[in-house]
């Protein structure tokens, strides 16, 4: 202990040194300097705060997306070629369409065979003497898979799962296919063949549960014009829709001929290339991704192609949610359920139902026994939820039944992938009457039958996603808000306001990051919120939302949302609390560190990932800047009134302002820093540049001096509130005293 100090006084320095007192994120990848010579971006001017029409929204993306297919079609007729898209050439520049802006190869994974002949050897030889070693299977499943085992690891991570892409060639439909259609028969679940060297089954399940409605795939692919080779998709994100077109170029899994042979096969027909290309390079088993069963049929590839340009590459792709791609392809908000928790199943059964045709469902497995399968299904896998009927078998008896969809379109070589249980293919529960009745056939192709009961019995988590229309009016307002290390709910609250009783939709929502994936920082964000009433007594409250899977920022969940539905909402002015947890991760290379290091060895995808960092949090930055003007021009300072819309501080706890602009939180954090670092931070500005050894080196300093050694959680955040009042409004808002501040009870 120093002296004179007390132990408070220890303490308090302690936090002082842990804790940055300047809090602040990277919220532009590109300073505007780097923009001044180039036109406008689309949407640039989004103040994060908005309006509309749910069917109005989507209609404006569509016809911007028509109207690009239409503008590439001219142009294709014009110079008599084919579309070529340049933002997303997978002939030029292949390796970035497949791979993020971090990504590194993986370390050679060791083989089974060689792990157990090494163990056997080591027991042979009495190295562990009498001693039984109990053998941890996820831990050992890390290591084969040439991962870093650490205590900290989250097995539940779809995203950790080992990336190696490796496509051999890539050519147009017209070249693979013999007669490429892009929809035969329809879209239809049994369609979808996940392909053997991806990793996104999470958004197969999403294609599966919505391919079966005709009117929501529509709405997915807009427009197309097959011979130029263009097709346009939307998609949503957050909280708006976005238009992508891609061209229809695809990777295959084996090398062309000449590569193949080596160029040494004397073949002066050509027919041992015909053969080899009719083998090896044609129809849907040719490609390297995802592929439909038809072999002529091109609709799922093409989808899974605009999916992962709209995130970057393949890899953003890798590894997620089904109830999160449901989202992304309908523009629904999701809410998941984890099935041991359900308190009244006949409620859900009804759901289930889904006669409206309100929702649709996906499902998957994560059972943390360490199991590989349970009963037939793959464990730490995604499902889709196709239909549940409830019918009276020849006896009168009624039977729940559910029928489910495996994204792998058949069982795997263990035969693993359909369950095996009661009402499986081939079981005893079936008969003719009941094949009839469900219009039922047995087929190697992923889908089956199993009872209600069973469902929840091996399921783990059930995401349902309400889906909306014209009838319903979106309106969002964003932020950024500090994350303190000490959790607890934000005195900074959304205020809403609604003036028609009728069903609301509450979503709490931070940013997808999928679409920025290697700039995402070093800290990983749950959130929580409390819907209460306005005046209500303390502790009273109409739902109080927490992440569902999950409590620690450290696990991966559904953290991109979490929402709450209130039907028979009465008008009135009510208050959104926002909770937000966080999670460090140390071994994740701050924003500033990756773009000093990958400015040179990678421009072309740091522009690509930093553009749509940029366009991401210009949601909050230009809605929170808007706000800070406003309360300017009208004269708002510190203990403004709550009611007005200017109001939007971020106060530390002794009620001391730190929301600043950028510029004064810059010079803030250089002024805490030693005289040296001042100086070499100067240096390093003037040249625009920095060492990448250097920088590597500072990275891996733990050193007091590093700013970015001390917790700055910073998370940008937004409440989308979905009504069938068009007069609903949202705004943001601080509380007027510490009374109101209180008016919560966090452990209620």
């Amino acid at each position: 202990m120093a002296k004179g100090k007390t132990p408070q006084d220890v303490v308090s320095d302690f936090w002082k040194g842990f804790v940055t007192s300047s809090p602040g994120k990277v919220t532009t990848i590109f300073p505007d300097n780097l923009y001044k010579t180039l036109l406008p971006r689309p949407h640039a001017t989004d103040s994060g705060a908005s309006q509309t029409n749910f069917g109005a929204g989507y209609e404006a993306a569509a016809n911007e997306c028509r109207n690009k297919v239409a503008r590439i079609v001219r142009d294709c007729m014009r110079a008599n070629t084919k579309f070529s898209d340049p933002d997303f050439d997978l002939r030029a520049h292949g390796w970035d369409c497949l791979v993020g802006l971090t990504w590194t190869p993986p370390t050679v994974r060791a083989h089974a065979g060689d792990v157990e002949e090494a163990l056997g050897t080591l027991q042979e030889n009495k190295v562990f003497g009498d001693v039984t070693l109990p053998i941890d299977v996820s831990t050992l499943r890390k290591v084969l898979a040439g991962k870093p085992v650490d205590d900290d690891d989250d097995d539940d991570d779809p995203t950790e799962e080992v990336f190696n892409p490796n496509p051999q060639a890539v050519h147009r439909v017209d070249w693979i296919y013999e007669d490429p259609q892009f929809e035969v028969d329809g879209f239809s679940s049994s369609d979808i063949l996940q392909g053997a060297n991806s990793a996104d089954c999470w958004w197969l399940s999403a294609v599966a549960t919505i391919c079966h409605r005709r009117e929501l795939m529509d709405k997915m692919c807009v427009a197309r014009n097959e011979a130029c080779g263009v097709y346009g998709f939307v998609f949503y994100r957050d909280g708006a829709w976005i238009s992508t077109v891609v061209d229809d170029n695809l990777f295959l899994a084996r090398p062309d001929f000449g590569a193949a042979v080596g160029g040494d096969l004397h073949d002066p027909t050509n027919s041992a290339m015909r053969k080899y290309r009719r083998t090896h390079q044609t129809g849907s088993e040719a490609l390297y991704f995802a592929a439909c069963r038809d072999a002529n049929e091109t609709w799922l590839p093409l989808l899974e192609k605009a999916y992962a340009k709209a995130h970057g590459d393949y890899h953003s792709i890798f590894g997620g949610w089904v109830g999160e791609g449901v989202e992304d392809l309908t523009g629904g908000v999701n809410s998941e359920m984890v099935l041991e928790d359900v308190l009244f199943k006949d409620a859900l059964w009804m759901e289930l139902l889904n006669e409206e045709k309100h929702f649709v469902f996906g499902l998957d497995i994560l059972d943390q026994s360490g199991v590989e399968s349970k009963n037939g299904l793959a464990n730490a896998h995604a499902y889709s939820l196709l239909e549940a009927r409830e019918e009276a078998g020849e006896d009168g008896k009624r039977v729940r039944l559910v029928k489910i969809r495996n994204p792998w379109g058949e069982r795997g070589a263990d035969g693993i992938g359909e369950w095996n249980g009661p009402w499986s293919d081939g079981s005893k529960e079936w008969s003719p009457y009941w094949l009839n009745k469900l219009n039922y056939r047995f087929e190697n192709d992923g889908v089956f039958w199993m009872t209600y009961a069973d469902m929840l019995g091996t399921f783990t988590n059930l995401y349902r996603t309400r889906l909306f229309d014209d009838a319903w009016t979106v309106t969002q307002e964003w932020t950024a808000v500090n994350v303190a290390w000490l959790t607890g709910y934000l005195q900074k609250k959304f205020i809403v306001e609604v003036k028609q009783t009728g069903t609301a939709v509450f979503v709490l929502q931070q940013l997808d990051t999928r679409y920025f994936r290697g700039l995402e920082g070093q800290y990983t964000f749950l959130l929580h919120f409390i819907l209460q009433k306005r005046g209500s007594p303390p502790g009273e409250y109409l739902c109080r939302v927490r992440p569902r899977g999950g409590s620690s920022a450290s696990r991966r969940t559904t953290s991109r949302s979490v929402s709450c539905e209130v039907e028979g909402l009465e008008p009135g002015v009510y208050e959104v609390l926002p909770k937000i947890t966080a999670h460090r991760h140390r071994d994740r290379p701050p924003v500033d560190r990756v773009v000093s290091l990958l400015a040179e060895r990678k421009p072309l995808k740091l522009r690509q990932v930093g553009l749509s960092f940029d366009l991401a949090h210009a949601k909050a930055l230009r809605a929170d800047l808007a706000r800070d003007e406003a309360a300017k021009k009208a004269g708002a300072g510190e203990g403004a009134v709550e009611g007005s819309d200017t109001v939007d501080s971020e106060t530390k706890g002794d009620g001391e302002d730190v929301r600043e602009d950028e510029d004064e939180e810059r010079e803030e954090e250089t002024e805490e820093e030693s005289g040296t670092e001042e100086e070499e931070d100067d240096e390093e500005e003037e040249d625009g540049e920095s060492d990448p050894k250097e920088a590597e080196e500072e990275e891996d300093s733990d050193g007091d001096d590093d700013p970015n050694s001390k917790w700055n959680a910073v998370c940008v955040i937004g409440l989308r509130v979905y009504s069938q009042d068009p007069g609903v409004s949202v705004r943001l808002a601080d509380p007027r005293d510490a009374e109101e501040a209180s008016s919560v009870n966090p452990t209620s």
